[in-house]
């Protein structure tokens, strides 16, 4: 802190996520901009987001399309990666905890998400939106601003909340402005939610006990199993002592089941 500028950069007590943490406690809304976007950018605020009222977020989209092929290129460019940052996360978080939250949120609208379809997008900003007692603390002369904004270098990754050497500094003045082009782009975006929520739903999908059953014993026996010909031959105490006619009524059923 150095009068009125305020830097946050991921130093030590000085991290993206220590930050938007405490602004959770006190918005109702949080607007982001971000390159890139991560599953671990929300679980890096799990139990925090839950807090707020809403949560939207714009990326950049890497591959530049007319907006009626957009959702083609999504599920190439964004979604890859999307679905790549889930198979990360659950490598180290194998019940994926806190995801089943996050697909709550998009079912019932809570979280949004589109991509920029003008061109290309790069911007990062975190605009948040105060509560309506947050502002009613504010002394009754001061011209009470509609929330403070972070700007700088960070994407919403984990690493980009945690661990990158960010640069990243405190707008509190004129922030109706920046949530005006906010609004702008959010215009000139293209929704994704439903996109990003079958990703998820896919990989938080719950299976009967039956399934799992299946599933396990079919990894087990896969690559061992035996043709029909070796089970006779080395296994069958029953084939060898048949009469032709049997082994070929036999033979018969095995087409059948086959």
């Amino acid at each position: 802190m150095n009068n009125n500028l305020y830097i946050v950069d991921n130093s030590i007590n000085s991290t993206v996520k220590q930050y938007l943490t405490e602004w959770c406690d006190i918005s109702k809304q949080m607007d982001i901009a971000t390159g890139y976007l991560e599953i671990g950018g929300l679980l890096t605020l799990d139990t925090n987001w839950q807090k707020l009222d809403k949560i939207r977020i714009i990326l950049g989209n890497e591959v530049t399309k007319r907006t009626g092929e957009i959702l083609q290129s999504v599920g190439v460019a964004f979604l890859g990666q999307f679905k790549q940052s889930l198979d990360d996360e659950q490598a180290k978080n194998d019940f994926l905890l806190g995801v089943p939250a996050i697909v709550a949120a998009l079912n019932n609208g809570k979280i949004e998400c589109r991509v920029y379809t003008g061109g290309k997008f790069h911007a990062k900003a975190y605009i948040t939106h105060f509560r309506d007692e947050v502002k009613a603390k504010f002394p009754a002369a001061m011209n009470v601003p509609a929330g403070y904004a972070l700007v700088g270098s960070s994407n919403f990754t984990a690493a980009g909340l945690t661990k990158n050497v960010e640069l990243n500094v405190q707008i509190k003045d004129n922030v109706d402005e920046l949530q005006s082009w906010f609004e702008t782009q959010w215009a000139a975006s293209t929704d994704i939610t439903k996109a990003v929520l079958k990703i998820l739903e896919n990989q938080t999908k719950e299976f009967t006990p039956y399934e799992v059953y299946l599933r396990s014993m079919y990894e087990y026996f896969k690559g061992r199993e035996e043709t029909v010909s070796e089970w006779e031959k080395d296994h069958s105490a029953i084939y060898r002592i048949l009469s032709q006619y049997q082994k070929d009524g036999y033979n018969n059923l095995v087409e059948i089941a086959d």
